[in-house]
């Protein structure tokens, strides 16, 4: 029975998500978009940049980027060849596969529910997984050339090292931990501050267990070195030259404001970010179908209810986690200036804690006193109507708004993608 479940929990689970994952993803790709932003064609003349020199941490094309996706799309490039499905293709094939770790994260979390059958441990992580992979602000990001899945591609590796920490003791997964973290700082800016996520986590972990200063040094140093080491080609070029996104988007460093106008800029940020989930989203094409929620009504009340689930139980492990995690993926755009929000690519890290708190309802759900068949009948129906929903909303409406929000014909990217052309956006414009 052991062995089934096995099969079942590590074989078959992730393959069934695969195979819908890449339904979605994979779906008319890469013609949906069926132009190309000036985003992308900016980032390949990033990627090309790379290839006739030594390792450059950062570049200061497309308004500034570490490189560490540009050197990940170069070899995409230099494998499809110089293509557009090349260009889409690392965003793509990061996004099944976060779908796939976080259905190995979510098992992990939900083994700390002492009182949760196995069988319903591994049912609810693959349905959470399938919500997440669902979810039209996620699976967009995935369908066009950016960084943003890659970013939870590290922070997921991070994630996963740290609970196979706390789960068997041994320190070689803080080294996973700290490798990956300083990975997701090399790469889309948000991810600068995951290492708050763990660091804080085993602090609160041994602080608990009343562990001595000794103790929490070892820990600290396991996870900070490998860290370090990442990111000290990135921190040693960011002591000679300003980080341009951080330099443009972060107002609290802006001297010429005063604290009264900080002070509403982040209120104003507030209530936009909040509004976002429910209210107005993205007005950015790109980023969603303008103006839209980026939370559809059903998820939306699944997660408001789970959010208030978790905050009331703050102090056990797992909500404690989403719930820090949450508020680290809200963090950027909340820091940046009110006109560029609300903004769902800064916010993309948040997403995993809210497929979180939408678990945390459909836990209570799975309490109320009737037959647990009809109960995950029911469950199966919202979750499916969501996912329809979601993909109707971005292959039905979203990409009529895709001619607007991809600008360049693909014809007119093609003697760049050729290494013939010196990009210009005004001049790709003109033509």
């Amino acid at each position: 029975m052991t062995f089934s479940k096995n099969i079942l929990s590590n074989i078959i689970a992730p393959l069934i998500l695969i195979l819908i994952c890449g339904v979605i993803i994979f779906y008319k790709f890469p013609l949906i978009p069926q132009n190309v932003s000036l985003d992308e064609a900016e980032f390949i003349r990033l990627a090309q940049s790379l290839e006739h020199s030594s390792y450059i941490p950062y570049s200061q094309l497309a308004t500034g980027h570490a490189t560490l996706y540009f050197y990940i799309l170069l070899a995409s490039i230099k494998i499809f060849g110089a293509t557009i499905f090349a260009v889409r293709f690392p965003s793509a094939f990061f996004g099944i596969i976060d779908v796939i770790l976080l259905y190995f994260i979510f098992k992990l979390v939900f083994e700390y529910r002492n009182k949760m059958d196995v069988t319903i441990q591994i049912g609810l992580s693959f349905v959470l997984a399938f919500v997440f992979g669902t979810m039209r602000w996620y699976f967009n990001f995935a369908r066009f050339g950016f960084e943003a899945t890659a970013i939870l591609f590290f922070e997921y590796i991070g994630l996963i090292g740290y609970l196979l920490y706390r789960k068997y003791g041994h320190h070689r997964y803080l080294i996973l931990t700290g490798i990956c973290t300083g990975l997701a700082f090399n790469s889309y800016t948000p991810g600068r501050i995951f290492i708050i996520l763990p660091v804080v986590m085993v602090c609160i972990d041994l602080w608990q267990r009343s562990s001595i200063k000794k103790e929490l040094l070892t820990k600290l140093l396991y996870l900070g070195i490998p860290f370090i080491i990442i990111i000290t080609p990135l921190s040693f070029y960011f002591t000679k030259h300003d980080d341009n996104r951080i330099y443009e988007q972060f107002f609290l460093q802006n001297e010429q404001l005063s604290v009264q106008e900080k002070a509403s800029y982040l209120w104003q940020n507030m209530k936009s970010v909040s509004g976002m989930f429910f209210v107005k989203g993205d007005m950015n094409g790109r980023h969603n179908y303008p103006g839209k929620p980026m939370l559809n009504p059903l998820l939306g009340m699944l997660f408001v209810i789970g959010l208030v689930i978790s905050i009331f139980n703050w102090k056990k492990f797992p909500h404690r986690l989403f719930l820090l995690y949450f508020v680290l993926g809200i963090l950027p755009p909340l820091l940046t200036y009110p006109w560029e929000n609300p903004n769902a690519l800064r916010a993309v890290t948040a997403i995993p804690a809210i497929v979180f708190f939408i678990g945390q309802t459909l836990c209570l759900v799975m309490k109320l006193p009737f037959k647990k068949l009809y109960i995950l009948y029911a469950v199966f129906f919202i979750i499916g109507l969501s996912a329809i929903y979601e993909a109707r909303t971005y292959f039905v409406f979203q990409s009529l708004v895709f001619p607007a929000s991809f600008e360049l014909h693909r014809n007119l990217l093609q003697p760049y993608l050729d290494g013939n052309y010196l990009f210009d956006p005004a001049k790709i414009n003109k033509l």
